[in-house]
């Protein structure tokens, strides 16, 4: 039993990473495509959509649980605050902010590597929990 909830968890955090990633290199490559074929003189500056593409993922990664989170679509796990509602926007951030930390997010990782259900630092801080949705 202990498995299953382990790696669903583990497959949707990977899943939200590659959306929130997929999405903003998406629009930045078409930006710069549009900036290289449609104004050949201002390549140079195209820079400048990358740094908003990468805050916009972090964002989409950030924002992951606001309406339960798309793992209950996929895998149907959800999260869900002390009412039984969708956390928010707010409380995805406090969930899901330790989670860009490096080493911070090993040790939030830590109780959902032992146990598929337990409930991470920042969730128990949120008042959150992530469990098998109907």
């Amino acid at each position: 039993m202990n498995g299953e909830p382990r790696r669903a968890r583990a497959l949707a955090c990977a899943l939200d990473l590659l959306i929130a990633a997929s999405v903003a290199d998406a629009i930045g490559l078409v930006l710069t495509a549009a900036v290289w074929w449609l104004a050949p003189s201002q390549r140079a500056e195209s820079a400048w959509i990358w740094p908003p593409a990468g805050a916009a993922a972090l964002l989409i990664f950030l924002l992951r649980d606001a309406r339960g989170g798309r793992a209950r679509h996929w895998f149907a796990l959800e999260v869900r605050d002390a009412a039984n509602r969708p956390p928010g926007a707010l409380a995805s951030i406090r969930r899901n902010l330790p989670l860009l930390v490096p080493g911070w997010n090993l040790i939030e990782a830590w109780p959902v590597l032992r146990n598929g259900l337990a409930r991470r630092a920042a969730d128990r801080a949120a008042g959150l929990t992530v469990a098998p949705c109907d």
